[in-house]
């Protein structure tokens, strides 16, 4: 009988090629990590590794065990599911992924003692990761409040829309006072923009060509990008350094053209269809706690 923490551990580091990151990503030390593995390939009587100093890589014996491992893995996560599902009861971890705190602090954590209260056996762990997902090389239980990249991505996933949007265009009156106030979408070529590090393109400001349309497909205009972050561009156009892409409901925007900060740019000619979703992994059986915490937020919507 094969114990499952030492499966995992194997698989980890045939995932990552490295004891120290499937430590990481197991919360073990790599000591920890290494041992297991050790003690796996004595009771297997056949090394699993080749270690270098540089790399780890499977053995051939490795690449039919890890095969195994995984069937191994997956049945027990299966018959695990099973008996949430038979019992009715709400426990264990889960894992939620999103690409900013803000959708957190705006869709999440307001209810979340709420939620405890009605789920004390769910443990929720958050992370953020603010350049495009992988859900390989950063598995999560849910993924919330993703475009739709990641659905075409991996076409796997389950999703739910979380909302619809408007992305709009805007900046700040210290910098249309002195580079002026473009009138058409072709017109933006003569200006900069502020980028986020991680998109394809990274110089291309969403615009749609033709005024008020409804239209599915995104188009483009591609401007100067003097500076590219993954954090702070409201506060960057405020400063006057460029324009800016971003959904128009989101409250930084709503506050500061409020407050006169910030100004709507070439409104009729907006992206219309912009959609938020959240995904999950397309199981046999559904997890109660998937469910449980994917029906109680969704509940919510209306005070977003």
């Amino acid at each position: 009988m094969f114990k499952t923490e030492t499966l995992i551990a194997f698989v980890l580091v045939a995932k990552h090629r490295s004891f120290t990151l499937a430590a990481e990503e197991h919360q073990q030390t790599p000591m920890a990590i290494s041992k297991q593995v050790s003690q796996l390939e004595q009771r297997l009587g056949s090394p699993l590794f080749e270690r270098t100093t540089r790399k780890v890589n499977l053995t051939q014996f490795g690449q039919s065990f890890l095969i195994k491992a995984n069937n191994i893995l997956e049945q027990h996560e299966a018959l695990q599911d099973w008996l949430e599902t038979q019992s009715g009861e709400f426990t264990g971890s889960l894992k939620i992924l999103s690409q900013d705190i803000q959708t957190y602090e705006e869709t999440i954590f307001p209810w979340l003692a709420e939620f405890n209260q009605l789920y004390p056996n769910i443990q929720l762990s958050f992370d953020v990761q603010e350049n495009a997902i992988d859900i390989e090389q950063k598995p999560n239980d849910i993924y919330w409040g993703v475009a739709d990249y990641l659905g075409q991505k991996h076409p796997g996933l389950k999703r739910r829309s979380l909302w619809k949007t408007k992305l709009g265009i805007f900046a700040s009156p210290k910098y249309l006072a002195k580079y002026g106030t473009p009138q058409t979408p072709a017109e933006l070529r003569e200006h900069s923009m502020i980028s986020h590090t991680h998109s394809q393109p990274d110089n291309a400001l969403a615009v749609n060509q033709t005024p008020n349309s409804a239209q599915i497909e995104m188009e483009f205009e591609i401007l100067n990008v003097p500076i590219k972050t993954v954090a702070c561009h409201s506060k960057l156009a405020i400063d006057g350094l460029g324009l800016i892409n971003a959904l128009h409901d989101n409250n930084d925007i709503k506050q500061a053209v409020k407050n006169k900060q910030l100004v709507p740019v070439l409104a009729e000619y907006w992206y219309q269809n912009a959609e938020i979703y959240l995904y999950y992994h397309n199981v046999k059986i559904e997890q109660p706690k998937v469910r449980a915490f994917i029906d109680f937020f969704l509940s919510k919507r209306e005070f977003w």
